[in-house]
């Protein structure tokens, strides 16, 4: 080895027994870094590295990286409202804001001649790992390198990312719960009214992209949550569906007819199950030239970003605002009302809108067992309005709710399919209502099974507002039901009670 290599590495072990990198020393906290002196101090150094053949990259301790842009861009800053409205945005991810804070950390870069890689390597740049450490989402922007993930949660510390279906908890963690509290600060910056402490522990609102995010924190919970959940699938055919196998591929037309047909309708299920993703399914199948009018708690389904040749019209109602926000949107010219999600007052806008206004509306709701949906609906108006009557409640949804298609998801999470469509039939005489299945899945036999029994009274709603989309969903459930009849369905879950009855009797 010759003596000049000798000599750099000598240098090189020198500096490697400290605790900083090469030439760290000049950025400590004590000073500001000054890249003149810089630049004097170590001319001779690094004209001795570069005649030796070493490859010399100036690095620094990404964290102290961090403090020099920040104080540079806060320093240079000229009109502090209008700099400060800009990390706000920049926080909540506006893009535009997000772009200016990006070119303006890789002015500073190559002003002060820093490069390195030394960040976090889920980030693709250096200037976009300063961004998230110092003004955006530290660790937490770990998730968008997984677009195929549906949600993220950050518990305490520590964040757990969807992947597969499964939660896994990450490596990385917050440096501490007080960058956590930032993190929920900035979210809170989204909505001016929203507010999060002891007495209001658990919110909910979303981030510009339609990410949902609740936050819940003690004494609602154990420990300080933070849950965030976006929509993945954005191609909203029934072929797509389909490919999918959330439905068959021969039932695309018969999906498309119901849609057609314009039947007041529910999409139900659990959490995660793409009641919403089905929703928008089934919009738009709809005829383009239709006029959509739709009420939500936050802007979710962002109606008007994934069908931009269409009108809607998307308001937005809190607790308290929708006596007034649902004659408005009835005032609006529509052809059909979407009511983003029942929750509990929102079942009094589903109500009005079918009572008003047209036929044809759609919403989702949480729901595992379809044949109590009337019951557990009319619960909710009684919540908001306890002095009406339960039963005038129930009479009142049954008729104007039609149809419920319902959805569930694999234990994994990794299918979601619709496993049935029922008729709430409402008997105009009587006032009572029963549910009947029109299509219906079976886990078992991993089969779908059909009936035509539509009642005459929704077969004539439906025929008056499409008689060709009518006909043809009918035509569809005759055909289906002579290949898998729904009595079928039900003879096999006889066979079930026989098979438990048995299975008791030998344990017994």
């Amino acid at each position: 080895m010759s003596n000049e290599n000798i000599q750099v590495l000598e240098k090189t072990e020198d500096r490697s027994n400290r605790n900083l990198p090469l030439h760290l020393d000049d950025l400590s906290n004590d000073s500001p870094f000054d890249v003149a002196s810089f630049v004097s101090k170590h001319t001779q150094i690094e004209k001795d590295e570069q005649v030796s053949g070493f490859n010399y990259q100036k690095k620094k301790d990404f964290k102290q990286i961090c403090d020099i842009i920040k104080s540079e861009l806060d320093s240079n800053n000229v009109n502090e409202g209008e700099y400060l409205e800009r990390q706000h945005k920049a926080i909540i991810g506006d893009e535009a804001a997000i772009g200016y804070f990006i070119a303006e950390i890789e002015r500073v870069l190559r002003d002060k001649n820093i490069t390195s890689t030394d960040h976090p390597s889920y980030f693709e740049t250096l200037s976009q790992a300063v961004f998230h450490e110092v003004w955006g989402l530290s660790v937490l922007a770990k998730w968008d390198i997984y677009p195929e993930s549906e949600a993220c949660c950050v518990r305490g510390t520590q964040l757990w990312i969807d992947i597969n279906g499964q939660f896994v908890r990450q490596a990385e963690e917050f440096e501490s719960i007080h960058r956590v509290e930032r993190i929920k600060r900035a979210f809170l910056i989204r909505s001016a009214e929203t507010v999060l402490n002891r007495e209001n522990p658990e919110v909910e609102l979303e981030k510009e992209d339609g990410s949902r995010i609740t936050m819940i924190q003690p004494p609602r919970s154990k420990d300080n949550y933070i849950m965030l959940r976006r929509f993945t699938v954005n191609q909203f055919t029934l072929e797509d569906q389909a490919s999918f196998d959330t439905i068959p591929f021969k039932d695309v037309p018969l999906y498309r007819a119901l849609s057609r047909a314009m039947p007041n309708t529910i999409v139900a299920g659990r959490v995660r199950s793409a009641k919403s993703t089905f929703m928008k399914t089934l919009i738009g199948e709809r005829n383009p030239q239709y006029v959509g009018a739709c009420l939500e708690k936050h802007f979710e389904l962002a109606l008007s970003k994934h069908f931009k040749d269409r009108l809607f019209f998307e308001i937005q109602a809190k607790e308290g605002d929708l006596h007034n926000a649902i004659p408005r949107l009835l005032r609006m010219e529509h052809d059909y009302i979407v009511i983003g999600e029942i929750r509990s007052l929102e079942i009094e806008a589903f109500n009005i809108s079918t009572e008003r206004g047209e036929r044809g509306a759609l919403s989702t709701y949480h729901l595992t067992d379809v044949q109590d949906i009337v019951e557990q609906l009319a619960r909710h108006t009684l919540d908001e309005f306890p002095t009406r009557r339960f039963e005038v409640e129930v009479q009142r949804i049954a008729k104007n709710l039609d149809i419920i298609i319902s959805m569930a998801a694999d234990r994994d999470r990794k299918r979601k399919r619709v496993i049935g469509v029922t008729e709430v039939v409402f008997d105009t005489k009587t006032g009572e209502h029963t549910t009947v299945d029109l299509i219906r899945y079976s886990r078992l036999s991993r089969k779908y099974y059909y009936s035509s029994n539509i009642s005459k009274r929704l077969l004539r709603l439906m025929a008056e507002e499409n008689m060709e989309e009518t006909k043809i969903l009918y035509s569809l459930l005759k055909q289906r039901e002579e290949e898998s009849p729904m009595k079928s369905y039900h003879e096999e879950e006889l066979s079930i009670d026989d098979l438990l009855d048995g299975s008791v009797g030998i344990n017994g």
